[in-house]
């Protein structure tokens, strides 16, 4: 019997935030809001993705006290992530669909998922 690879996906476009414990258990992640403050509505799941579209999401990554969106995901639990160094234009980034579409299937590394996905994904954001 093949077990579906489905699973609970959760789709924000409201306006508020995911509050605090809204996400449990989460795997895959991608956002574009509270910039430069992480909302802590998630625990990650054991080898969870995720990326953050905000401006200079990665400029502090080490830097004591910030609450950027990927360093915090690093340190609260996510595998993988990643980020803007600079203002974020679009078409830098992979379309989410198809990343997380290329990830969830299992048959590429992650940095060959990323690189397909920008490359395929260039036409889309024009």
């Amino acid at each position: 019997m093949e077990k579906s690879k489905r699973f609970p996906i959760v789709i924000d476009s409201k306006e508020t935030l995911f509050g605090p414990g809204d996400c449990p258990d989460a795997a895959l992640y991608c956002g574009w809001y509270s910039l430069g403050r992480y909302v802590d509505a998630f625990t990650w799941a054991r080898g969870a993705v995720g990326f953050h579209i905000a401006s200079g999401e990665c400029t502090t990554l080490k830097a004591k006290g910030s609450q950027v969106w990927c360093k915090v995901m690093l340190e609260k639990g996510v595998a993988a992530t990643l980020g803007p160094v600079a203002e974020p234009y679009l078409h830098t980034f992979p379309p989410p669909e198809l990343f997380f579409s290329l990830l969830m299937d299992g048959q590429l590394t992650l940095a060959e998922v990323y690189a397909l996905s920008i490359l395929s994904g260039l036409g889309r954001w024009f």
